[in-house]
């Protein structure tokens, strides 16, 4: 949205008259590394099941996002919609101002928004994984059916007025032709 590009324009203007050559634009903030898929190309779901348990307070990401100053906050994990607290995250950002996109697989998007436990706002994105066409994705996240759960996610959340976007990895040997189609 034009006040996404004036708040991050506003930003560099400010870094810059600082005379600050580098400085962050957005803050990949991971609360958790925990997930319910377990992705052949993912190594995260590979840690040891005490890292997997942890989790960031919404305080301790409230920290850093400060601390960082970034305008943009992504929230990726595992999956950031199993963590206990992230509603109460997610809010604390959008009330600093900050313009997050939560990075969910949506498996249990439609589950929260369902339950109104999300409002949309022009600061807020969910970034939903979708790595190509039903075949392709489901075989990336080695689990049938996610494609068609996340597709029904997206639109339920569209219907509710939240801003949406995908994020694609395109794994060595896509073919051009199935990438043009999805």
């Amino acid at each position: 949205p034009i006040s996404q590009m004036w708040t991050v324009a506003r930003y560099v203007i400010g870094q810059r008259l600082k005379r600050r050559r580098r400085f962050p634009l957005v803050l990949m903030l991971e609360p958790l590394f925990r997930c319910n898929l377990a992705c052949a190309g993912c190594g995260k779901i590979q840690h040891p099941t005490s890292v997997l348990r942890q989790h960031l307070s919404p305080q301790q990401c409230f920290d850093a996002v400060d601390e960082c100053g970034a305008p943009i906050v992504s929230i990726p994990g595992g999956e950031p919609l199993l963590h206990p607290e992230i509603v109460e995250i997610v809010e604390g950002l959008v009330d600093r101002g900050k313009y997050v996109y939560l990075c969910t697989n949506a498996i249990l998007l439609k589950q929260k928004l369902d339950q109104d436990l999300f409002r949309p706002s022009k600061y807020l994105t969910f970034s939903i994984h979708m790595d190509g066409t039903e075949e392709a994705h489901d075989f990336a996240v080695c689990r049938e059916g996610v494609y068609q759960v996340a597709v029904e996610a997206i639109r339920d959340a569209l219907q509710r007025g939240f801003r949406v976007t995908t994020n694609t990895t395109l794994f060595d040997g896509a073919d051009p032709v199935e990438v043009r189609t999805f």
